[in-house]
């Protein structure tokens, strides 16, 4: 029997993840029969709009899911919709029936919510995981494109849950179909090996010096715990100087202003994805006072962060 699959979606979730994350059943069905079959279901049974402002029809609501095989939370820029009492519960009834849950984008955050991630392996999109990861301590946070643990799939979003469906396709049925189906797609397949969940630090500021890419990674990898100018550069085996001369080679800018618009960056994402207080986004974010970090966001943002967090609820 074919496998039956519901895609939950929920508002503004991301058409491209949702795509590619189907588009791999129907090329396989297309070799090995009908091997899958899928339904779009939604909170209420109603038309759901996704972020490119697209509705897309629905066959149920969430109530009327029934027993399917795999569920997938879709989700994307609003994903605080579904982080409600029936869509929580009717995902940890999914759980208990024994379905596979996957979720792509920020779909991760509903899984998590209803606790069916707790002891797992999971990723969702970078702009999210800072936030994700605080807000979630039971959960094993991978900083990779996507996640196969067991009974739990997540993707951070876009082309990621293609290699992800992909992935668990050559599981399920054979590496044989799976390569058909990412030769159909013209898809090159990073075969079973994620990526990082985001650009690589050397290709997204357009940096090649080896030690450069090093520092900025540091800098990233240690906003919390904030390191160090002198660390840094000892690190990426610089001096103080020549790091200075590679920043504003490069970027423009001084490690101080890069290393500060990192972190701030860090803080708007964590007002926006999580439910962390202001005082703790601080303290996440390698600020030693409240009334410091307050007056680097307002400087940035135009506005205190109390005020951000107003604006997205």
């Amino acid at each position: 029997m074919a496998r039956d699959i519901a895609f939950l979606l929920i508002p503004r979730f991301s058409m491209i993840a949702l795509f590619s994350a189907l588009e791999p059943l129907r090329v396989a069905n297309r070799f090995a029969g009908e091997v899958f079959s899928w339904r779009f279901v939604s909170m209420d049974g109603e038309a759901v709009v996704a972020s490119n402002g697209i509705p897309v029809s629905v066959s149920a609501s969430l109530e009327d899911i029934g027993r399917p095989d795999v569920v997938f939370a879709c989700a994307s820029y609003e994903h605080e919709a579904g982080m409600v009492r029936p869509v929580l519960n009717e995902l940890r009834r999914l759980a208990r029936n024994g379905a596979l849950l996957g979720a792509v984008d920020t779909g991760a955050f509903l899984l998590a919510g209803a606790g069916v991630l707790d002891g797992y392996r999971a990723t969702c999109h970078w702009e999210t995981l800072p936030a994700f990861r605080e807000s979630y301590p039971e959960i094993d946070v991978a900083d990779e494109t996507y996640v196969l643990d067991r009974g739990r799939m997540t993707a951070s979003g876009g082309a990621a849950a293609l290699d992800m469906m992909l992935d668990w396709l050559g599981s399920i049925e054979s590496e044989a179909l799976a390569q058909k189906v990412a030769d159909t797609l013209v898809h090159t397949r990073h075969l079973n090996h994620p990526g990082e969940a985001r650009v690589p630090v050397g290709t997204r500021y357009r940096v090649g010096d080896p030690r450069l890419v090093k520092a900025i990674r540091l800098m990233e990898e240690h906003v919390e715990d904030k390191l160090t100018l002198k660390d840094v550069a000892a690190t990426s085996g610089l001096s103080d100087r020549q790091l200075e001369r590679l920043f504003h080679q490069h970027l423009q800018t001084t490690p101080v202003g890069f290393y500060r618009q990192l972190r701030l960056d860090r803080a708007l994402r964590l007002l926006t994805y999580s439910r962390l207080s202001v005082r703790d986004v601080a303290l996440a974010t390698g600020f030693s006072t409240l009334a410091e970090f307050s007056r680097a966001f307002k400087q940035k943002y135009g506005r205190p962060p109390s005020h951000a967090r107003m604006s997205i609820a």
